[in-house]
């Protein structure tokens, strides 16, 4: 598969959409933020250029991982116990003197 190049200056067809100003775009695309000339120009872009679809697929991916990650408190008494672990460790090390 084609890799993305950001720099990149393609510009599709019929339009006036370089890859890098698709790559610009996207969260506003995805968001539907755009208006409907611009999401018909994008879209145009991306019937012509796989390097860009590929790249969107990407971000498209890594926003919904990102997305589900959870942070949970680490409980007051596993906190401790790291920390005991990690000053049991470093009293091994020599000291630099």
């Amino acid at each position: 598969m084609a890799e993305h190049q950001p720099g990149r200056r393609a510009r599709s067809r019929r339009t006036d959409m370089t890859c890098e100003r698709v790559t610009a775009l996207i969260r506003d695309y995805l968001a539907g933020e755009l208006s409907p000339e611009m999401t018909a120009t994008f879209e145009e872009h991306l019937r012509h250029c796989p390097d860009c679809v590929a790249f969107l697929k990407t971000y498209q991916k890594t926003t919904q991982a990102v997305e589900s990650l959870r942070y949970e408190d680490i409980p007051a008494e596993m906190q401790s116990r790291v920390r005991q672990f990690l000053r049991a460790k470093l009293r091994g090390f020599p000291r630099g003197d």
